[in-house]
C-alpha cells in the first residue's frame, strides 16, 4: 500500500510515510516503523515534518547546523572587518571574504601590494574556541595555521583584534623570509 501526502489530503505526522519512496509503513521492527521498499528504519524528523531514515535525519541536522555556522560567520566577519580596518598598518587591506559558495566567511588580511603574494585568513569562532588564523603564501605554495607555543594545537584568539595582531606578525615574517630568499 503506497500513499503520498498531497496538499489536499495530508497524512497526520504519526502515520509513518517514508520520505524516500512515499510508502506507508505497516511494519514495526525493534520498536521503529520499517520501510519494506527502502529497507530502513523510519524516524520522525520534526524539522522537516516527515519520516525518514536515521542516517538522513542525521545528515539533515548536520547540514542545518553547518548552514547556521555559515550565517553566524557572515555576521561575525561583517562586524569584525569594519572594526579591524582602522587597526591594520598603512597600505594593508582588510576584506570580508567567502572563499566558496556555502563556505565559512573569513576576514582576509593582505600586506601592501608588491611585498609578497600572501594572505592571512581570520576565521570566526565556533563552538570550540576563538578566532583562528591561517596564512596562505602562494609564492612558496604553503598554507598553515598559526600554533601556540608548546604543542600541536592551532592558536585560538579571544578577539578579532588579537587575531589581527598575530596575522600581521606572521605575514611580516613571510615578507622577511621572501626578501632573504631573493
Amino acid at each position: 500500500m503506497t500513499a503520498a501526502a498531497t496538499p489536499s489530503s495530508p497524512l497526520p505526522s504519526d502515520t509513518p510515510v517514508c520520505s524516500g519512496c512515499a510508502t506507508v509503513s505497516e511494519q514495526v521492527r525493534e520498536g521503529h516503523p520499517w520501510c519494506d521498499v527502502c529497507g530502513w528504519y523510519l524516524v520522525y524528523d520534526p524539522d522537516h515534518s516527515d519520516w525518514t531514515s536515521f542516517a538522513e535525519r542525521k545528515y539533515r541536522r548536520r547540514a542545518a547546523d553547518y548552514e547556521r555556522r555559515v550565517t553566524a560567520s557572515a555576521e561575525q566577519v561583517h562586524r569584525a572587518s569594519a572594526a579591524l580596518r582602522d587597526r591594520v598598518p598603512d597600505g594593508w587591506r582588510v576584506s570580508a571574504c567567502q572563499h566558496g559558495d556555502g563556505a565559512i566567511h573569513t576576514v582576509d588580511i593582505r600586506p601592501p601590494t608588491g611585498t609578497i603574494d600572501a594572505t592571512a585568513c581570520l576565521t570566526p569562532p565556533d563552538d570550540d574556541g576563538g578566532w583562528h588564523v591561517r596564512v596562505h603564501n602562494r609564492a612558496q605554495r604553503i598554507d598553515f595555521p598559526l600554533y601556540r607555543a608548546g604543542g600541536a594545537r592551532a592558536a585560538s584568539f579571544a578577539s578579532p583584534g588579537d587575531a589581527l595582531d598575530a596575522a600581521v606578525n606572521a605575514l611580516r615574517v613571510e615578507i622577511a623570509g621572501a626578501t632573504t630568499r631573493r
